[in-house]
């Protein structure tokens, strides 16, 4: 960083008294406000909640005020932040970052974090979830460290299962479609259910279907897997779903709020989600399923289990500092207690997914999220659905074209991805 910053100078941030204790008198004298972007839900889970104000020991000990910029828009989000970034200076300090726009031509307008921690470490940096690490890499150096993710899970409606005759949730994958064919039925009223229902506009639900068969569009150091046989396999399955009519007819342009609706009112038994969205799904004042919603770790096929561990996909948010910015030692205090175990713990109680494994191991949140445990081993093996580079928002949008040309039936599985490489491969 161009501020150096000391261990004696910045002490850790657990509390306003232990901090007290460690900073000198007027080591935050000149700042008087700190600037964070992100978005709003960033600074309600940050502030609000049953867990509290995350970021007010951080306020007392450094005697700053915390401005916030906040945007209901991720795009808009990362539009201004990048245009603030690529400034001479900019009033921001402090900014989140999702992980599908933490390729290395934007990591570079992020101060690298290695010497940060090595002279004011993060609190058992070792706990974060690995597959939250890696992708925040640039040549080896750190440019943020992740706070907030959305897990990938398989939620089903119990209630459903047990109608249809179905003792207890699949322990494979084959066990998975058979249970998706035989979810999907009409009753006596003509509605309309289908066994399994899911967005089509994300590359992370279509790889959390096909990674129960080892299939990937790419690998994490870069290698291009679309056209080999466990991702063909996994699409010529979806597409024989969709013409059979597993999945709704209007798949390619559903999206998650009328999955969320279908699922609670029953007319849809299966999706592929993140954890939270069990919260909305068992509301009881929101149809008549409430509390009969399920997680599960989508299995691996039959020949696999054992052999290959499943890895849920993640998408996560990361603060970062940009290199412009004039307060980078306030910024780094602020980040260090956003994400010690007390801060994340806090932001968690106030709906935040948090992003270390241990904080699923905390009795409140336990209370509040039966989940927990299953997402604590979810998030613990998860993996991005593509590895950062700089054109990677492009091939996510070829990859998303031609899958869904290959489950809607406008091209055989293997053109479709056989495709998908050829367009994807001038890209790396």
């Amino acid at each position: 960083m161009s501020q150096s910053i000391s261990r004696r100078r910045f002490g850790a941030l657990a509390g306003a008294t232990a901090v007290s204790a460690v900073l000198p008198k007027g080591a935050f004298a000149q700042a008087k406000a700190l600037t964070a972007l992100g978005h709003r839900v960033h600074q309600t889970a940050a502030t609000t909640g049953p867990g509290g104000d995350a970021t007010e020991a951080f306020r007392k000990a450094s005697g700053a005020n915390l401005n916030w910029v906040t945007f209901g828009d991720v795009n808009a989000v990362h539009e201004r932040l990048l245009r603030e970034a690529s400034l001479a200076e900019t009033s921001i300090d402090v900014a989140y970052l999702v992980n599908g726009r933490a390729v290395p031509r934007n990591l570079r307008l992020f101060e690298p974090l290695d010497a940060a921690l090595k002279e004011a470490p993060i609190e058992a940096f070792d706990d974060f979830a690995p597959g939250l690490i890696a992708p925040l890499k640039v040549d080896g150096a750190l440019h943020g460290i992740p706070v907030r993710h959305a897990t990938n899970a398989l939620i089903y409606n119990e209630a459903l299962l047990e109608e249809r005759g179905i003792s207890k949730p699949p322990a494979t994958f084959e066990d998975l479609i058979e249970a998706a064919r035989k979810l999907t039925f009409k009753r006596e009223d003509g509605t309309q259910v289908h066994g399994l229902a899911f967005t089509a506009v994300f590359a992370s639900n279509f790889l959390t279907f096909s990674r129960c068969l080892g299939g990937d569009y790419m690998t994490a150091d870069g290698k291009l897997t679309a056209n080999e046989p466990a991702m063909v396999k996994a699409l010529t399955i979806l597409a024989d779903l969709y013409k059979t009519g597993v999945l709704p007819r209007n798949f390619a342009t559903v999206n998650n709020e009328e999955i969320t609706t279908w699922m609670q009112q029953g007319r849809a038994a299966m999706t592929i989600n993140p954890f939270a969205r069990l919260v909305s799904y068992n509301d009881p004042a929101k149809g008549k399923y409430g509390g009969r919603f399920k997680s599960l770790l989508p299995p691996m096929a039959a020949d696999l289990a054992g052999k290959m561990a499943f890895a849920p996909t993640v998408e996560f948010w990361s603060l970062m500092i940009p290199k412009n910015a004039k307060q980078k030692p306030l910024s780094w205090e602020l980040i260090r207690a956003l994400s010690s175990k007390a801060g994340t713990t806090a932001m968690a109680l106030n709906g935040n997914g948090p992003t270390r494994i241990s904080t699923y191991a905390d009795d409140k949140l336990k209370a509040a999220m039966p989940y927990a445990a299953d997402e604590a081993a979810a998030l613990k093996a998860s993996r991005i659905h593509l590895p950062a580079f700089d054109e990677q928002a492009r091939a996510h949008d070829i990859f998303i074209e031609e899958t869904q040309a290959a489950v809607l039936g406008r091209k055989p599985p293997q053109q479709a991805m056989d495709d998908a490489v050829a367009r994807v491969k001038p890209l790396l």
